[in-house]
């Protein structure tokens, strides 16, 4: 039996699972099309947010994956989706956002009044993902902004991700910085936290037995599916190799190598 024939619905990690940096990982394309074209539904969940939707759509599309409506759901989706139902109306609500362009863009479209400079230390609202330009100034004003009583957002806490350079730091890396210096914890939205899983399983209607998470990190992707009460699949295309599975407590419930056993018949491996 393949394990690809025990599901109907997936949500699949892109960094070290579908691509590292700007290449794709063995057989993920192939894969990826394949279990398309048999019906099976597909949400990319992704921590990293460093590009809007078009931008990862245009990426999957450069790599073969073609699709032209692809289910894709970012940190900065994500966290813009539920500040934006936690406040209700925004007008009157000032953000300062320390990140990317997507993740300012994302902010903007939800309804928020972003600001900046002096104004910033004053802001209602503080909003960090992690970015190349992080700096100290952006720190101070965050930082500044929160002794003043903002509420305090994140994309996520991954500390490092997968590129061809090796690993390097990741939004929980920088956002250690702010939460260290102001002594407020931010609340995320990227996983394995439950605002992200809430709005990716509400795109299906299938039991949550013939749901299943595809990742390549523990304590994102494998941790977060177990708390969302789906079946966990780890691959060891990136973060996450087989020491550090050993190691762990979080044990996923299937391990593979790559994307492309899902469709192997020959390999199952469950782990107890």
């Amino acid at each position: 039996m393949k394990l690809a024939d025990l599901f109907d619905c997936f949500l699949i990690d892109l960094d070290g699972v579908i691509y590292v940096g700007d290449s794709p990982t063995p057989s993920s394309v192939e894969t990826t099309k394949h279990l398309l074209k048999n019906n099976k539904a597909i949400t990319f969940l992704t921590n990293n947010p460093g590009k809007t939707y078009s931008q990862y759509l245009q990426k999957l599309n450069k790599m073969g994956i073609e699709e032209k409506n692809l289910r894709i759901i970012t940190s900065c989706t994500a966290l813009a989706q539920y500040v934006k139902s936690k406040f209700g109306n925004l007008q009157d609500k000032r953000a300062f956002v320390a990140g990317s362009d997507a993740l300012k863009e994302e902010i903007k479209l939800a309804g928020l009044n972003l600001i900046s400079g002096e104004e910033a230390k004053k802001a209602n609202i503080v909003i960090f993902g992690g970015h190349p330009d992080f700096n100290y100034e952006e720190m101070k004003i965050a930082t500044l902004a929160l002794s003043n009583g903002a509420h305090f957002f994140a994309t996520n806490r991954d500390h490092a991700y997968p590129t061809q350079e090796g690993y390097v730091p990741a939004t929980g890396a920088m956002l250690a910085s702010i939460e260290t210096a102001s002594g407020k914890k931010a609340i995320c939205a990227g996983k394995p936290e439950a605002i992200m899983f809430k709005i990716a399983l509400g795109n299906f209607d299938n039991k949550k037995e013939k749901i299943a998470i595809i990742g390549d990190h523990i304590p994102t992707d494998i941790e977060g599916g177990k708390k969302a009460g789906i079946t966990t699949i780890l691959v060891l295309s990136g973060l996450t190799k087989e020491k550090e599975l050993r190691n762990s407590a979080i044990k996923p419930d299937y391990v593979i190598e790559r994307l492309g056993d899902l469709l192997d018949e020959n390999y199952l491996k469950y782990v107890q």
